[in-house]
């Protein structure tokens, strides 16, 4: 039995259950060992989430440091305190030197895997173990993110259309559009965004060429600045100010010279729609999703494409199941859930008679039952609320979480308050006669280490143990037995009932949650927690809990404001007031509240919104010094690196280069950050080979950081990796001959310090040694360049004597020799 089949339990033998790892209830897709390695570098875990990076033993670096360099704390350092060094490596790599570090160390004997985007079990595997694995494209919380400002990324396009159901007004909307602007309401939730893509898509000629128009844009003052768009999307308006005529008519101007189209999002309120008639002259199209047995067909068959299979899958459903669960009421995204469940139930993944119990659409009305059950039940309550929060991570620190909600609480979730009289037992007052109320019943001792059992606890609370599965931390894996509620989306269900229904609840929540230790495997299910608790709140004080924790000393809370403020944002209403948040602590004199802003910009809410984010970066950048500050650097460019890995390159890569040509902290903050961009090679390589918008761009900063001080040692250090790695890719090969090619053409020191590691590397294979060899050959004979070469000494006034020696074609003379020209 394979590793990964999902069939043995934990020892190795049948799961005592007698479900695989598929059917364990919320468990993400588990991909075949043999389909883990495509994808992206970044994709191994941590290298976009910056999962926290301990060291024991390990010297932290300085406040001196340079920009990338790795800040970890000693053995005895508190990581929470805000003393200047962080937990993670510089731009949320965890050890850096793990990914390219044994490429340019010539004093070890060290080899590697190129496996992109695959965990790698380096040893024997024995039992029911899984392999979780994350895709590149996903935002830094996990989840694929929504773009509310910028372009529209492919695959959010393609999962639109995926198993579409065109509802009966599609046909007359896309008419409509002819007019360049669509008006599009309906209720929150239901599919808007949805058809609105679909109707982009359709009628742009199926471009991929959309964006996103953030919703607080003043479309009044609104301009299409990029030509090749192709259509836009309003998602949830906000209207500051009533739109008037002369606006809809400028904007329908100005998409008719882009030769683009624009489909406006609006809540359905009747008010609304009658002014938009009266005052505008147009007709809103209302939006109404498609009959849910219409989206069942459609998706069904997107996801099943073979007509016995779909037959066969549906003949082992219980009968009458579809239409107990296709009721008109039920949206888009439910439908496709319980089509998941659907294909799931024929590969193993879940039990057929058990579809029911799994479905989130059912928690709602669940939750206060559950909540009424374990009323009487302190360490029910804890255990339910702490396997809402942390649902999915492992069921001792579930346990754990579990139990310090519990000391934390000091007995309010206790329904029976202790013993406070010193009567004695059975309530007699000293004197012969019992308390005036009778014996009071005795209570078990909540100190007993037999009081509750694991299995008890998931049985209590409806929730269920998962097999184990391998997980990749910093530097090693481990395995987990996580913890999934039997229903989906049960966790937020209850939280948000207890959140609203007992006020009071939410505050110790809110403390116990805050007090999480400084790990990503926990601060991001919190934030995301809190971020969603801001709407379930709301008022002027929606933001009151992530805004204490935004400016606290501990940096596990800022992390969780962040996390938490980029799930607030998805609320379109609490976006404009986390927009405000932020916008007003980037100059904040603290360095606190600055920090939690870098952060909060390379969470899902600055993937969304690159353009404000990248703003938000640039202003803090900014009156930095050498000590506290050296921790916000270190944020706003792990935030760079986080926002180009997202999926948003040319948006980030544009505002570098920008920036590089100005003096002064813009500069540093491109230069520096450009080099840790480097470690991800798929978008540079596709620029070179293709001669992209970028590719002049790219070789002069990389020719520029090479030659710099400060940068040159993380420049190269990429370098040698993409020419390692280009071993195993003839495409990344030929990006490396191109780009060594042109740097050739004008061997400065810090291409020449370049050459001469490649040509004395020890891997014998690197793509591109031959160039490297050839220019430094010709250099040494001072053979006649293409142009002519400055080729003196560094910046710093060191020579290059170090650099040079060692080629295979060195014939002792002196490379601090006054030669101009190769």
């Amino acid at each position: 039995m394979s590793p990964g089949d999902g069939r043995a339990g934990p020892d190795g033998g049948p799961d005592r259950s007698g479900k695989t790892a598929e059917q364990w209830p919320g468990a993400p897709h588990r991909a075949p060992i043999g389909e883990l390695t495509g994808g992206s570098a970044s994709a191994a875990p941590g290298a976009q989430d910056g999962t926290a990076n301990e060291r024991p033993g390990e010297t932290p670096k300085s406040p001196g440091s340079r920009l990338g360099e790795d800040e970890s704390d000693g053995p005895d350092d508190d990581y929470d305190d805000f003393d200047g060094y962080g937990d993670e490596n510089a731009y949320g790599y965890q050890h850096a030197d793990a990914v390219f570090g044994p490429y340019v160390d010539a004093d070890r004997q060290q080899s590697f895997i190129f496996a992109p985007g695959a965990n790698v079990n380096a040893g024997s595997v024995h039992g029911g173990q899984h392999v979780k694995n994350q895709e590149w494209a996903a935002g830094p919380g996990g989840r694929r993110a929504e773009a509310y400002e910028g372009p529209v990324s492919e695959a959010e396009i393609l999962e639109a259309r995926l198993g579409f159901a065109k509802p009966d007004w599609f046909p007359a909307a896309l008419e409509k559009l002819d007019t360049r602007v669509l008006f599009l309401t309906g209720e929150p939730g239901t599919g808007r965004r949805t058809a609105a893509l679909n109707l982009l898509y359709h009628h742009s000629g199926e471009s991929m060429a959309l964006r996103a128009v953030d919703n607080d844009t003043d479309l009044s003052s609104w301009r299409p600045t990029h030509t090749e768009a192709r259509g836009y999307l309003v998602d949830g308006l906000l209207l500051k100010q009533p739109l008037k005529p002369a606006v809809v008519g400028n904007l329908r101007r100005l998409l008719t010279e882009a030769h683009a189209r624009m489909v406006v999002v609006l809540p359905y309120d009747p008010g609304l729609v009658r002014s938009l008639e009266r005052d505008l002259h147009v007709s809103p199209v209302r939006y109404r999703p498609p009959a849910p047995r219409a989206v069942f067909e459609e998706r069904f068959q997107a996801a099943v494409p073979d007509p016995a299979e779909r037959e066969r899958l549906l003949g082992g459903l219980e009968k009458g199941l579809l239409d107990e669960l296709l009721v008109p009421e039920l949206v888009p995204a439910e439908v496709a859930e319980l089509v998941a469940a659907v294909v799931a139930s024929g590969e193993g993944g879940a039990e057929r008679s058990d579809i029911r119990n799994r479905l989130s659409f059912l928690a709602e009305g669940e939750a206060p039952d559950l909540i009424r059950s374990l009323c009487d039940d302190a360490d029910g309550l804890a255990f339910l609320l702490a396997t809402c929060v942390f649902e999915g991570l492992d069921h001792r620190i579930v346990r754990e979480e579990a139990e310090r909600l519990l000391k934390l609480a000091e007995g309010r979730l206790n329904s029976v308050l202790p013993r406070t009289d010193d009567r004695g037992e059975g309530g007699d007052d000293g004197e012969g006669r019992a308390g005036r109320n009778g014996p009071e019943p005795s209570r078990p001792n909540p100190q007993f280490v037999f009081r509750r059992s694991l299995e008890h606890l998931l049985w209590t609370v409806r929730a269920q143990c998962a097999p184990k599965e391998v997980r990749s931390g910093p530097a090693f894996a481990y395995s987990v037995e996580p913890v999934y509620f039997t229903r989906h989306r049960q966790a937020e269900a209850v939280l948000k009932y207890v959140w609203r229904e007992y006020g009071q609840l939410s505050e110790v929540l809110a403390s116990w949650m805050d007090q999480v230790r400084n790990e990503n495997d926990l601060t991001q299910p919190v934030g995301r927690v809190m971020g969603m608790a801001a709407g379930w709140g709301g008022g002027r004080q929606a933001l009151r809990h992530i805004a204490a924790l935004a400016k606290s000393d501990r940096r596990s809370s800022r992390d969780i404001a962040a996390y938490a403020l980029g799930v607030a944002a998805e609320d379109p209403v609490l976006a404009t007031e986390v927009k405000h948040r932020l916008s007003a602590w980037s100059h904040a004199r603290g360095t606190q509240l600055r920090c939690t802003v870098a952060h909060a910009c390379g969470t899902d809410f600055g993937a969304s919104r690159p353009d404000l984010a990248l703003r938000l970066l640039r202003s803090l950048s900014y009156g930095l010094d050498d000590t506290h500050e050296y921790t916000l650097r270190t944020e706003v460019g792990r935030a760079l690196v986080r926002l180009f890995e997202s999926g948003n390159q040319a948006v980030v890569f544009r505002n570098l280069t920008e920036w590089a040509g100005h003096e002064g902290p813009d500069a540093e903050l491109a230069l520096g950050a450009f080099p840790q961009l480097l470690r991800s090679p798929l978008w540079f390589q596709g620029e070179l080979l293709e001669d992209g918008e970028f590719a002049e761009q790219i070789i002069a900063l990389i020719r520029r950081t090479l030659s710099g001080n400060d940068n040159s040692e993380a420049t190269r250090r990429a370098l040698v990796g993409w020419s390692r790695m280009a071993v195993w890719s003839d495409q990344l090969q030929e990006a490396v001959e191109l780009l060594f090619t042109d740097l050739a053409r004008n061997m400065q020191h810090g291409v020449l310090g370049l050459f001469v590691e490649i040509d004395r590397h020890e891997d014998t294979e690197m793509a591109g040694r031959e160039i490297a060899r050839a220019a430094l050959s010709a250099w040494r004979r001072g053979e006649p360049t293409a142009r002519t070469a400055d080729v003196g000494p560094a910046a710093d006034g060191s020579a290059y004597g170090d650099f040079a020696h060692g080629g295979s074609d060195y014939d002792g003379t002196d490379v601090r020799a006054d030669r101009r020209t190769y």
